[in-house]
């Protein structure tokens, strides 16, 4: 049985459209660099090289006292990786920037800072969730980055959920999920 609902010459024409269609997506997805794709063309994290950790950005409202017990865990986590004697910025004690540029403030300092002391790696986190359920269990997200300072380009990065247990207190859940996250890394 012929097809009579589309004639000869059409399917010819759409055929042909779907051919050259096809290899321009083809070839156009081969042209793509690293910017596109940045796991083709990812630079490898090498423990040597002198490293950073720059202030957390929280988007749950932690205390600022937190933050800096957080930054400590993971410069105390480091070595485990085989980087030693991460260096980590020290923020004035006073500056006059709004409450809600602050920590956005304080992470430039800190990459200004690491640019003028040629180090090469910084690592810096983001807490995107920071809270107690009704069953009193605490749960964390953090988001770790590991960026070139002198280009400013993400290296590496990684998503993790820490929940603890009924009681658990919010110290020990993310220095576990911290520490799991640090484990990941892949350092040559």
């Amino acid at each position: 049985m012929k097809n009579n609902i589309f004639p000869n010459w059409f399917r010819q024409r759409y055929a042909f459209i779907f051919i050259v269609s096809f290899l321009v997506v083809t070839l156009a997805g081969c042209q793509t660099n690293g910017k596109m794709f940045p796991e083709f063309n990812q630079e490898k994290l090498t423990k040597d090289n002198n490293w950073t950790v720059l202030p957390f950005i929280s988007h749950t409202g932690v205390p600022a006292e937190d933050l800096i017990q957080l930054e400590r865990i993971l410069l105390v986590q480091l070595p485990s990786k085989g980087i030693e004697n991460p260096k980590i910025y020290q923020a004035p004690k006073t500056f006059s920037v709004p409450d809600y540029l602050s920590e956005l403030y304080q992470v430039e300092q800190a990459r200004l800072w690491a640019i003028s002391q040629h180090i090469k790696y910084s690592i810096s986190a983001e807490i995107l969730e920071w809270q107690y359920d009704e069953q009193n269990r605490f749960s964390t997200t953090l988001s770790l980055k590991v960026n070139n300072v002198s280009s400013g380009d993400l290296v590496w990065s990684i998503n993790g959920l820490g929940e603890g247990r009924p009681g658990e207190a919010a110290y020990d859940v993310s220095r576990k999920l911290i520490a799991d996250l640090v484990a990941s890394m892949p350092l040559q």
